[in-house]
């Protein structure tokens, strides 16, 4: 119980007041007028749901139970969110927002992690599971797969996803037309 309660007030406590932190020294331009809502699950002998909102880009609210109909939705086994709470880190700006609200589907992401994770040991083929659902979509569905390295490098934009893939950095599979949809956010 007290593991489930510790992950609990990182969600609904720590999280939200970084995300906060963040957006009140770094404001986004030009977000006035939108609305972002997210949905984390963090999946365990007892589930745990978190919602956010952040509306005009700087306010932040949270809701521990969730949020109906959030644009992106994101489930992780309890197991690999204790082991990448460290890794956290934020990214926005209107053009992703606007891509994030438009898109709907499920993206699949296996991320096969280094055995050594910001100094933390993790066992040899450990893979990081993550499910994003954009507004609701549970169809159409597409996965990315690949090491985590390769994979931060095409989220961040320094390598392109198609050229990722066609090197065999990086394996796609399921809708094609939606992974390409999502070009401009993960590959």
């Amino acid at each position: 119980m007290a593991e489930s309660t510790e992950i609990q007030d990182y969600l609904v406590t720590y999280m939200p007041k970084l995300i906060s932190s963040f957006l009140a020294e770094t404001p986004v331009p030009d977000m006035d007028g939108t609305k972002f809502t997210v949905n984390v699950t963090v999946e365990g002998k007892t589930p745990l749901t978190w919602g956010m909102t952040v509306e005009n880009g700087k306010d932040c609210t949270v809701q521990p139970e969730g949020i109906e109909d959030p644009v992106v939705s994101v489930k992780i086994s309890e197991e690999i969110f204790r082991n990448i709470t460290g890794m956290v880190s934020a990214f926005t700006n209107r053009k992703m927002y606007d891509e994030v609200t438009k898109a709907k589907g499920t993206l699949n992401i296996e991320m096969a992690l280094p055995e050594d994770v910001m100094g933390v040991a993790v066992p040899a083929g450990t893979v990081l599971p993550v499910s994003i659902t954009f507004n609701s979509g549970h169809a159409p569905q597409g996965s990315i797969s690949g090491p985590a390295e390769v994979l931060m490098k095409v989220m961040t934009g320094q390598v392109s996803g198609p050229q990722a893939f066609m090197q065999g950095d990086m394996k796609m599979d399921g809708d094609m037309m939606f992974l390409m949809s999502l070009a401009n956010l993960v590959i």
